[in-house]
């Protein structure tokens, strides 16, 4: 009888022992099963990513930056004995939507875009700075600007007859076919100044500013902003930009000679729009 019960004790502990045995090495399968398909993923995932980088659905091919600037003569007679100085700048951002495919899609066109966290770095305290947009129509033409913002939103034109639909100073066509405007302005960098004894004819530009003796220095700056886009399936994409803007550059003397008109060919750049998870 005992002998009949140590077998069944060894046989259940062989049992028991085998059922160990079995979960160890299911847990240690599924675990190999895990790894190698996590591996896949991750190596799908980087393949896809690669293929987003190299062709990407939006990239900035140039930014055309025009600077200038404007007078207020607000003395009475309008004789520059009162007279307040901003200067200002224009970007147009040139946004290319066929670097992935050659033909317009819900992939490839615009449903939503805005322009957030825009900064400006490496400047003397001089004047107020403000952001805005304008017309196609405007740039180059000096539009002075309400209430500052660090987000300016667009609106999205989706056909031409939707066209008189939107405010003009803020639409943008869904397939890009006009570029992005962002206006900068720093207002009042001189103030209630009197020009009117200045024994020469004062040009109402940007050469007012050697008239007035501004180093071009404390004016230039850094400006930083993203561009965010969701296309018409939905996806989301963002592109980070940084310029330097040098108001001395360019032929002549810069700014000093009535404007400066700059352009950044950024197609060879890494100004892609990167897909946002």
């Amino acid at each position: 009888m005992k002998k009949i019960e140590l077998k069944n004790k060894k046989r259940l502990l062989i049992l028991i022992i085998s059922i160990i045995v079995l979960i160890v090495l299911f847990v240690i399968y599924v675990k190999i099963i895990n790894k190698h398909r996590n591996a896949r993923i991750f190596a799908l995932e980087t393949e896809k990513l690669a293929e987003e980088v190299d062709n990407p659905v939006f990239k900035i091919d140039k930014i055309i930056v025009y600077s200038d600037a404007n007078v207020e003569d607000l003395s009475e007679n309008q004789n520059l004995s009162n007279i307040n100085v901003s200067q200002f700048t224009d970007f147009a951002v040139y946004i290319n939507n066929f670097a992935k495919s050659k033909k317009l899609s819900e992939e490839n066109t615009i449903n939503k875009i805005y322009i957030d966290n825009i900064g400006i770095e490496g400047f003397d305290e001089i004047g107020i700075k403000k952001f805005s947009t304008k017309s196609v129509d405007d740039l180059g033409k000096y539009i002075p600007i309400g209430e500052d913002t660090n987000r300016i939103e667009y609106e999205v034109v989706h056909k031409n007859s939707d066209k008189e639909k939107v405010d003009n100073s803020k639409s943008f066509y869904t397939d890009c076919q006009e570029p992005l405007i962002i206006s900068y302005v720093n207002q009042d960098i001189v103030q209630n100044f009197n020009a009117s004894n200045s024994g020469e004819k004062l040009a109402l530009d940007g050469s007012i500013l050697r008239y007035l003796n501004i180093d071009l220095e404390k004016l230039n700056y850094k400006i930083s902003f993203t561009i965010n886009i969701e296309n018409n399936l939905g996806e989301k994409f963002a592109c980070k930009c940084k310029l330097n803007i040098d108001l001395s550059s360019g032929e002549g003397e810069g700014i000093y000679s009535g404007f400066i008109m700059q352009s950044f060919d950024l197609s060879n750049g890494d100004y892609r729009f990167k897909k946002i998870s």
